[in-house]
């Protein structure tokens, strides 16, 4: 099942980032993969996964060097702060 995800990528005062690369990496042994993008004038990057990728796999997200997760695939929308 494909899962729509949103990565909402904040400053150290909770405002938006813009232009930010995000990669999400799903883990899993064989299904595991990672996707990219940049966030866009509100901080949000979106993201749609691969159709076999099950509601409990883990997914880590890299912003600016920094990871956050593990996160359950199936959670939809992320924040992350970064510095």
């Amino acid at each position: 099942m494909s899962h729509h995800m949103d990565v909402y990528v904040v400053d150290s005062d909770h405002d938006p980032v813009s232009g930010a690369r995000v990669e999400v990496l799903i883990e899993g042994f064989w299904k595991g993969g990672s996707i990219r993008s940049f966030t866009d004038d509100g901080g949000h990057a979106e993201f749609d996964t691969a159709d076999h990728n099950e509601s409990y796999r883990k997914v880590r997200i890299h912003v600016r060097g920094q990871w956050f997760g593990p996160y359950e695939i199936g959670g939809g929308s992320y924040t992350v702060p970064v510095k």
